[in-house]
């Protein structure tokens, strides 16, 4: 009885539940991560969120936005650096 007790503690404490400190960080991420967005230029924001949130290759972005890949590629690693640089004053 105690050794079923203490199983299904265990199974509690360590199991796939989220942990709140967790929950409360990946919030933060997400708040950070929005507030980062929102400085970005309207057209590396666009683009970032459709390679990312639809899965779009470059090329496929490119198609889409009826642009050169070499224009979509460069707003994609730029908004990247400006992401990066932004969420690094928040870490």
């Amino acid at each position: 009885m105690m050794q079923e007790l203490d199983d299904v503690i265990s199974d509690t404490v360590a199991g796939n539940s989220p942990n709140p400190m967790d929950i409360a960080q990946a919030s933060e991420q997400a708040w950070a991560l929005h507030q980062c967005l929102g400085q970005l230029e309207h057209k590396q924001r666009e683009v970032l969120s459709l390679a990312y949130l639809r899965d779009l290759s470059h090329g496929e972005l490119a198609e889409q936005l009826k642009l050169p890949l070499g224009t979509v590629k460069t707003w994609i690693r730029r908004g990247l650096e400006q992401l990066r640089g932004c969420m690094a004053r928040f870490a």
